[in-house]
């Protein structure tokens, strides 16, 4: 499970990277057009959001996997197995929203099928794809961590994931 993972997360990087940096170009190609060739490019707006919309998704199902959410420490780190009990509560209690994510974005999809943009003439359906994906991709993440919460909380809080640092 750990390797496949591995593989999405990089497949998921490199797309969330190339989005973002197409994200950038394309402010920066309407800023210039607008700005300096005195000319209104009207696609960008709609390409830019699709691409940020795409990147943010896709960040936060690789965040969800290296747990870089927001995390507010409550016990001191000598709490091992209390703090290993609520971060496997926090990965339990995200499933709900990648239900929602996944269950309704798939409902979103079907109805964008008939609203296009207005610049692209596209459906919007390729814009709110980002919601499944994403949410197949967190849950893919979730039940790697949600078992190595468990791993560790059987283990008494001593057993670490590979790509975890000491000490956090």
């Amino acid at each position: 499970m750990r390797k496949i993972n591995d593989v999405v997360e990089k497949l998921l990087l490199c797309l969330a990277g190339s989005l973002f940096a197409a994200f950038i170009l394309t402010v920066l190609y309407q800023v210039v057009a607008r700005n300096y060739l005195k000319i209104s490019v009207s696609w960008t707006d709609e390409v830019a959001m699709a691409c940020f919309i795409w990147a943010v998704f896709i960040g936060a199902a690789v965040a969800v996997r290296k747990r870089k959410h927001y995390v507010i420490d409550i016990f001191p780190p000598q709490f091992v197995i209390t703090q290993r009990v609520l971060r496997l509560f926090g990965s339990l209690a995200c499933l709900p929203l990648i239900y929602v994510l996944v269950v309704h974005g798939n409902i979103l999809v079907d109805m964008g099928w008939n609203r296009r943009s207005v610049a692209l003439g596209t459906p919007m359906a390729y814009v709110f794809a980002a919601l499944p994906v994403a949410g197949l991709a967190m849950l893919l993440f979730s039940i790697e961590v949600i078992y190595d919460d468990m791993v560790a909380l059987c283990n008494g809080g001593k057993v670490k994931r590979m790509n975890e640092v000491e000490g956090s």
